[in-house]
């Protein structure tokens, strides 16, 4: 009996199939319908420009009108089901269809017009940051958008715009700060080169002391020049972040007693301390942390009298890799501490005329710092020393 009634209800079900089927196919085509309509308006209002406000009460006026239609339609509907026997009420229907369609005549470019001026209203803010923004140009970065004419989320456009602006100038006060510092430096081998070649034309020729003395001082502002050029290279390439960085793990004790060694072969007028700690190993470039811990060792040397003390050490902690240099040398002003790391910074021209170097020494330890996620703390005190402190993170 079961089989015989599931036979029987087995064309039921199939015609039930096959209209659910069908339900779904004209579904799909709805939607993709729908989908092709849409596309073919997001197209052509990417193609052709309109204004916000345009858009906007095209929007509004599209929904206002469905929303009429809507009601009329209802009641249209409504009549039809409850009244249509009814023949009194046929001129009262009439007279309501003309009635809507006179509304709808004047109601709606009304509202056009209202809705124009209340989004033109609404939209001045940003045509007056859109005016402001035309007039910034490189000469003129001071220019910021007023944060007080609104307070939606235009103001939060503002203030990031303003914040935007203030990096940008910042940035390319250093760029022009940076291309100032550069010709500064490289005018000076410059003419010291281009005045030993004069020498040369006009004396030198013939004067083999002259001539030795030319060579000499053409071939050591070359070298100058070739290690500035160098020192700027990888700062560039830091900006870039094009640098090459080979991380490995490495035997920071190792490098600072190579160091240490290699110090001790070339100065013979300090005292080097050794503070390693035995075993340290650190996640990093080898090539960098060492050229890292020369440009500290090197600029302790410069500054620390004869017969002054350098020490270079360096432990493992709960909490971090460290390295230092300490020194005994004439130390750092506290208002000079802040600006040690910028490119080409001198804490005292005239102090340091004769300590040679290109100013980008810590501007360049401090970019192999950030590199390796590490901070660089400075701590000095006036003719008692002054020692770097760098904190690696463990791996």
């Amino acid at each position: 009996m079961e089989k015989a009634n599931s036979k029987k209800k087995s064309p039921v079900r199939l015609i039930g199939s096959g209209f659910i089927f069908i339900l779904k196919i004209l579904g799909a085509i709805l939607n993709g319908t729908f989908l092709v309509i849409f596309n073919l308006i997001g197209s052509f209002f990417k193609k052709y420009r309109f204004s916000i406000s345009f858009k906007v009460n095209l929007l509004y006026s599209v929904l206002y009108t469905f929303l009429f239609c809507l009601t009329y339609f209802t009641t249209q509907s409504i009549y039809v089901s409850h009244f249509r026997d009814n023949a009194a009420l046929h001129p009262i229907l009439r007279n309501f269809n003309v009635l809507l369609s006179v509304a709808i005549l004047i109601s709606l470019p009304l509202f056009l017009s209202i809705g124009h001026y209340l989004v033109t209203m609404m939209l001045t803010p940003i045509k007056d940051m859109t005016t402001k923004v035309q007039n910034i140009n490189g000469n003129d970065l001071m220019t910021r958008l007023d944060t007080d004419l609104s307070k939606d989320e235009l103001k939060d456009l503002a203030i990031t715009f303003n914040q935007m602006m203030d990096r940008i100038q910042v940035y390319v006060e250093r760029q022009k700060q940076f291309a100032s510092d550069v010709s500064h430096e490289l005018r000076t081998p410059l003419a010291i080169i281009q005045g030993y070649a004069d020498m040369l034309e006009r004396w030198g020729k013939d004067n083999p002391q002259i001539l030795e003395e030319s060579i000499s001082s053409i071939a050591e502002e070359t070298a100058n020049m070739n290690t500035l050029l160098e020192k700027l290279l990888f700062l560039s390439r830091s900006d870039k972040h094009t640098l090459k960085v080979d991380i490995n793990t490495i035997d920071l004790s190792a490098l600072c007693n190579d160091i240490l060694r290699e110090t001790s072969f070339i100065d013979d007028a300090h005292q080097l301390i050794s503070k390693v700690s035995p075993n340290v190993m650190l996640k990093g470039d080898s090539a960098l942390i060492k050229e890292l811990i020369r440009i500290l060792v090197d600029n302790a040397l410069k500054y620390t009298p004869e017969g002054g003390s350098i020490t270079l050490g360096c432990a493992t902690t709960n909490q971090n890799i460290v390295l230092s240099v300490k020194d005994t040398g004439i130390g750092i002003p506290k208002e000079h501490i802040h600006k040690l790391f910028e490119r080409f910074y001198r804490v005292d021209e005239a102090r340091n005329k004769n300590t040679g170097g290109t100013g980008l020494g810590l501007a360049i330890a401090h970019e192999i710092a950030e590199t390796h996620q590490a901070k660089i703390f400075v701590n000095s005190d006036i003719d008692e020393g002054t020692e770097f402190v760098i904190f690696f993170p463990h791996e």
